[in-house]
């Protein structure tokens, strides 16, 4: 079973809706949630831990609503992984992990710390006499405490230099809980993520396996998010359009190179016929860029 999904759900702050519509499903294997700031994913995310109320549809926890759900199961079997500037500063290391733990298990503090790859000793330190590095892993090692199905990443080593962050990804991809990570780094998300999906001004433009959407996207938007990463030794990113999401239609039309007419009506997600595995878009124009298509 699934353990988490979303059901035509529409978010937002206040009355204005800033998801629209969105139903997915958090895979084994690593689940990722593409875009650039703004795009929804942080608070597709808030809602997926409950700290969002739905403006219309539903997130479905182990086959329910997970406002009819099971809260105390709910915080054992999903927890989120924020950086690791949000230790308590007041509090000893040691402390912070063992909030999570039962009076009789705190003495689990130092094989979780181990678990990390971190010195149970650091237990009796604050977190400013930790690196970066150190801190985002006892987050991690909070999170574990409870021994999670699903673990929620919201930009896990943003904050860290490469190599920190290369160890940070070693960690999480050895673990055993699953992940749903959000990110614009498409370099993660392919490592940590088997499935993927790309959003842009709150809609899900491609749902489908990470590997397949890098390698050939099927909505100009995601080609764009692909063509801006820099290559070692390669020729710098062509700047792409810049333009405010669309009103009406296709919200990605007045940035998209590809865009015609039939752009100006919004384009309903659809599986893709003739792929070895799934794939779901929402693009007019998906089967001309999957086939080489210039700009009409």
């Amino acid at each position: 079973m699934t353990i988490l999904a979303a059901r035509d759900l529409v978010l937002g702050y206040g009355r204005r809706p800033v998801v629209h519509g969105v139903t997915l499903e958090l895979t084994e294997g690593g689940t990722g949630l593409i875009g650039e700031s703004g795009s929804g994913k942080t608070t597709l995310a808030r809602a997926f831990l409950g700290l969002l109320k739905p403006l219309g549809g539903q997130v479905v926890y182990a086959g329910r609503d997970l406002r009819q759900a099971d809260r105390r199961a709910f915080r054992r079997d999903v927890q989120p992984v924020f950086q690791g500037e949000s230790l308590d500063p007041r509090m000893r290391i040691g402390a912070s992990v063992a909030e999570a733990l039962p009076r009789g298990a705190r003495d689990r503090v130092g094989a979780l710390l181990e678990q990390v790859g971190l010195d149970p000793e650091l237990a009796a330190r604050r977190p400013h006499e930790l690196s970066g590095g150190q801190r985002q892993r006892v987050v991690i090692a909070r999170a574990l405490a409870v021994e999670p199905r699903l673990l929620v990443l919201d930009e896990p080593t943003s904050a860290l230099d490469v190599t920190v962050q290369a160890r940070i990804l070693d960690l999480l991809a050895g673990l055993a809980a699953d992940r749903l990570l959000i990110t614009h780094n498409l370099a993660v998300v392919e490592r940590l993520c088997r499935t993927s999906h790309v959003l842009f001004a709150g809609r899900v433009v491609e749902s489908g396996e990470t590997a397949d959407l890098l390698r050939a996207p099927a909505h100009p938007y995601t080609k764009a998010l692909r063509d801006a990463v820099p290559t070692l030794g390669g020729p710098p990113p062509e700047p792409g359009r810049s333009a405010p999401a669309a009103e009406s239609g296709c919200p990605f039309r007045l940035r998209c190179p590809l865009a015609v007419p039939a752009c100006e009506e919004l384009p309903e997600p659809r599986v893709l016929a003739g792929r070895p595995r799934p794939r779901t878009v929402a693009c007019h124009r998906a089967e001309d860029l999957l086939g080489g298509a210039t700009a009409p």
